[in-house]
């Protein structure tokens, strides 16, 4: 018992040395993003935006810096109020590009740790528990989400949770003690993911009335556990308020694209199979990866052959079988769930429909990307395994054939796309303040929203990338044209429909502009100027008035 805090430390220190290695890897954490794609210029905006809006005082979630006039509800976006907050001092000292950085490198590390205590509460064996920690902490589904979605793989709240009830229930905890950690977890991890929180829920509700049903002994407790949730909901509800009212208030934000559920969701192969985001094997086997569906930061089922052989040895222990009951059930029903509605085998959907139809028919929950369920699998692999080297000891070998199946891929860390002409005070030198702009690329085919933390948010713009497109924008087809990065014959047309109706004033062509958007442009007519690293086109008064 002495020695558990060393083991503890060295957990820490294992687990950030892993991801400084993978995911950081000699790249500036100034100078470079630890991500891809587009996403991470939206973290970059919400860490910006959480200390830049409590000094301004403009603390309701919805903001007119983005999609003019009408603006858009954060509280439907992925913000992270709550790390935006905690990093808020880095934020103000350095730029929220290092903030985010430093939250991509401490995301597996702490979930990792996290997860270490939950095993070490169930096991009882430090460095069984470190290994849990491991699994769940550099799983293939943290591999996938941490090219560039923070809010999902930041999920060290989640072991907490579960470790706060499972202390209650093994009677290690009092009802104060559970009620008041669950109601900050719980609130905590709402301002974090809410996504997460709501499957949460769902999964831990299944666990809940299976316990309830099979292990008769154990109802009183269980009773006891429901009342310490109630009494821990106020808590939870009081700090979600702040974005919990305004997602009530414009529930039509909640709109997806039909099919998304099918989309992202986890190919068969894929658990046998790795994709490019694994370090062993995933460039071998990228010729057949590459043909699942939804894009390489949701392909994370990958479980590999060390890991199902172990679970088909727990299987076969009669005696394992009995005791780990219920984390092999839910295992098996978060996998489940994670295909998705219908069962798709290398890239092609089968026709078979899975049980996840259903979810994909209940409110909110019909939200949630299936592939994203692959969290609860690893959890409850993480569980698994410590429990299994506990009562086996000896058989580290198998464990560390999983980890070292598991490990990431070393992750992509591209130059900040910083631009010139979006320095601080250098557009308003040039436009005036407060301009409206129309920013090319536009939304998630460009930077524009990184481009207005540069700028300090000295200006507007018609348009931006903070997730999917406002309920109301998805009705506009050109404008749904123009954010897919689509190229269509309309495509000038709708340049200028859509500058009269969002009242922009000039339509800025930043790097990365495509020829046929310079072409479109040209074909207006509007008079440009090139100015640092970009061209300035001015709409005309007329068109900028048209309703």
């Amino acid at each position: 018992m002495t020695r558990r805090p060393l083991w503890a430390a060295a957990a820490l220190a294992l687990y950030s040395v892993t991801a400084w290695l993978l995911l950081a890897h000699g790249a500036s954490l100034t100078g470079d993003i630890l991500g891809m794609q587009a996403d991470p210029d939206q973290f970059i905006w919400f860490l910006y935006y959480v200390p830049w809006a409590i000094e301004h005082h403009q603390l309701a979630p919805v903001t007119h810096l983005l999609w003019q006039p009408h603006g858009v509800n954060l509280a439907w976006e992925t913000l992270v109020p709550l790390l935006g907050l905690l990093m808020t001092p880095v934020t103000l000292a350095a730029g929220p590009v290092l903030s985010f950085n430093l939250l991509t490198l401490a995301a597996p590390a702490l979930g990792g740790w996290a997860a270490y205590f939950l095993c070490l509460e169930l096991c009882e064996l430090p460095l069984a528990a470190a290994v849990g920690g491991f699994i769940y902490g550099f799983s293939s589904y943290e591999a996938a989400e941490s090219f560039d979605h923070l809010n999902l793989d930041f999920t060290a709240l989640v072991p907490l949770i579960l470790l706060v009830v499972m202390r209650r229930v093994r009677g290690r905890a009092k009802r104060g003690a559970t009620a008041l950690w669950l109601g900050l977890l719980l609130g905590g991890e709402f301002l974090i993911s809410v996504e997460i929180l709501a499957t949460l829920c769902f999964f831990g509700a299944i666990a809940f009335v299976l316990a309830y049903a099979v292990e008769r002994r154990s109802r009183p407790v269980l009773r006891a556990l429901a009342l310490d949730i109630a009494l821990a909901a106020p808590l939870a509800l009081l700090l979600a308020s702040p974005i919990l009212l305004p997602m009530l208030r414009d529930l039509q934000d909640l709109a997806h694209p039909h099919g998304w559920s099918i989309f992202f969701s986890i190919d068969v192969l894929n658990i046998l199979v790795p994709t490019e985001s694994s370090l062993i094997g995933g460039r071998f086997f990228a010729p057949l990866s590459q043909h699942f569906t939804g894009a390489l930061d949701e392909q994370g089922g990958y479980l590999g052959l060390p890991a199902l052989l172990l679970l088909i040895v727990v299987l076969c222990d009669a005696q394992m079988r009995r005791r780990l009951w219920l984390p092999l059930t839910m295992l098996g029903l978060a996998l489940l769930a994670a295909l998705g509605p219908v069962l798709q085998y290398g890239g092609h959907k089968t026709g078979l429909l899975l049980p996840g139809a259903l979810i994909a028919r209940l409110p909110l929950l019909a939200a949630a990307l299936p592939a994203r369920f692959m969290l609860y699998v690893f959890l409850t692999l993480a569980i698994i395994v410590s429990l299994w080297l506990a009562a086996r000891p000896g058989r580290y070998l198998r464990a560390y054939c999983i980890c070292l199946s598991l490990l990431p891929a070393f992750h992509p860390a591209p130059p900040v796309p910083y631009a010139v002409f979006f320095r601080p005070g250098r557009v308003q030198q040039i436009l005036g303040p407060n301009p409206r702009l129309l920013i090319l690329p536009f939304s998630i085919t460009g930077h524009s929203t990184f481009w207005q933390v540069e700028n300090e948010f000295g200006f507007n713009t018609v348009g931006g990338y903070l997730g999917y497109p406002p309920g109301w924008a998805q009705h506009d087809p050109g404008l749904m044209h123009m954010y897919l990065g689509e190229h269509w014959s309309g495509l000038a047309a709708d340049l200028a429909r859509l500058c009269a109706l969002r009242g922009a004033q000039y339509v800025v062509a930043g790097p990365g502009t495509r020829p046929e958007d310079f072409a479109a442009l040209a074909s207006l007519g509007w008079s440009a100027q090139k100015i640092d690293d970009v061209i300035i086109y001015t709409v005309p008064p007329p068109v900028a008035g048209t309703q």
